[in-house]
């Protein structure tokens, strides 16, 4: 799984503030449990990290300074902005129910269990994008088993026609541990 601080890394990276800001749409078509379309969602309502946690452990520290740190929780909570996140603006897709169901409940542990869409869709019948600008970011498998390599191949290259068809005005973050693979994209 995706660790949420590079998922964040990375759609900082893609322009994702600035596309957001814009209003433009988020689709991850493999989402897997949701990590990126949970930061994608954050980003764009302007949640600070963090923010619904109860307590760091740096609040037990000596010379922690309780006033200014409340403070600091007082202006992020007064920034954020999860109106903006309208149903269906930020979307998560896979083929498999069961990490749908996964992605679900971690987007209601971020407070985002009314504000995602997460559905099941096979790759190759993914919607067209739900808004003329937007950031599809994914991170497809890329070959950690033997033999693995060839059925990928068919699968990123699908990916490339899936994002050159449905998804034109948009930017595209495709996160790969096998470079090979994602020339396939075409």
């Amino acid at each position: 799984p995706l660790k949420e601080n590079l998922a964040a890394a990375i759609l900082l990276r893609a322009g994702w503030p600035a596309i957001a800001a814009t209003g433009g749409a988020f689709v991850d078509p493999m989402c897997g449990s949701g990590t990126f379309a949970i930061e994608a969602a954050l980003i764009a309502a302007n949640i600070a990290p963090g923010l619904s946690r109860e307590g760091f452990g740096f609040e037990r520290w000596k010379q922690h300074d309780a006033g200014s740190w409340q403070a600091i929780r007082t202006e992020a909570q007064s920034q954020s902005a999860p109106e903006l996140l309208t149903r269906g603006r930020i979307r998560g897709f896979d083929r498999d129910p069961v990490v749908l169901r996964d992605a679900a409940l971690n987007a209601e542990r971020a407070g985002l269990a009314d504000r995602i869409l997460f559905q099941r869709s096979e790759l190759a019948n993914l919607p067209a994008a739900p808004a003329p600008t937007g950031l599809i970011a994914v991170n497809p498998p890329y070959g950690e088993r033997i033999g693995e390599t060839e059925e990928l191949r068919t699968l990123y290259a699908l990916l490339g026609e899936r994002l050159r068809v449905g998804y034109r005005g948009w930017e595209a973050a495709v996160f790969t541990g096998n470079p090979a693979l994602g020339r396939e994209l075409g």
